[in-house]
């Protein structure tokens, strides 16, 4: 702090903020469009929100520690896999292993309208959701020779396979769609590659022929895998 003014009832500091702690502010930031004073009033107001029915600071955190401990706990106990609602029921309702419809597989990702060429924030998009789900699976993307490249890796096969599709649907719906050209599956993971399609339906239907499909929406599902050229 290198000086203070006041001026009616208004208090001027000067405050050094670390890169750290700006990158903290930066959501803030943007939806003060780069306005640090009132990104500030932002944080004192919750600030004074947060004792005001929590008593203290420390008291919030110690709330919110227990209660992440306690989902941790939950999850553990259900061999930490969550599934949405939505796709719980239709699991329930479709024994015969169909995929769900294209909007039961886009719900899982967050970013719908997101620049499927931008792979930094593609593969932040895709390992975010997983994390949420706690699938036992990582993901990780790349480029080969302008094309986008998707490594699934996990224990169990049939999630392996079953996240491949959800995600090749995601990609055939984006604004940029994207249709398999090539699919290897390895005994612990799953190597695709995704080329740019003229259309949304030209890349489900890359889909359809590569893992097999009766009807346009709805994907059947097979334990075992093709391998897709093109």
């Amino acid at each position: 702090m290198d000086g203070i003014n006041k001026g009616g009832n208004m208090l001027r500091k000067n405050v050094s903020i670390s890169d750290t702690h700006l990158k903290m502010l930066d959501p803030l930031l943007k939806k003060h469009q780069g306005n640090l004073s009132a990104a500030m009033r932002d944080i004192i107001d919750f600030t004074g929100f947060v004792t005001e029915n929590m008593g203290s600071l420390e008291t919030a955190k110690d709330l919110f520690r227990e209660k992440n401990h306690a989902m941790e706990e939950t999850r553990n106990r259900i061999y930490g896999i969550t599934i949405p609602l939505t796709m719980f029921r239709w699991l329930l309702a479709n024994k015969n292993g169909n995929l769900p419809p294209i909007n039961e597989a886009t719900q899982l990702f967050s970013n719908k309208n997101l620049n499927s060429y931008d792979i930094t924030t593609l593969n932040k998009v895709i390992n975010e959701e997983i994390a949420f789900l706690n699938w036992p699976i990582t993901a990780n993307l790349g480029s080969e020779n302008g094309q986008i490249s998707i490594q699934i890796t996990g224990v169990d096969p049939e999630i392996n396979v079953f996240y491949a599709k959800l995600i090749s649907m995601f990609l055939s719906s984006n604004k940029n769609p994207q249709k398999i050209s090539k699919l290897i599956k390895y005994p612990a993971s799953i190597y695709m590659l995704f080329q740019m399609a003229s259309t949304n339906e030209e890349a489900l239907r890359s889909i359809q022929e590569t893992f097999g499909a009766a009807k346009r929406d709805e994907i059947p599902f097979q334990s075992e895998m093709i391998m897709a050229t093109a």
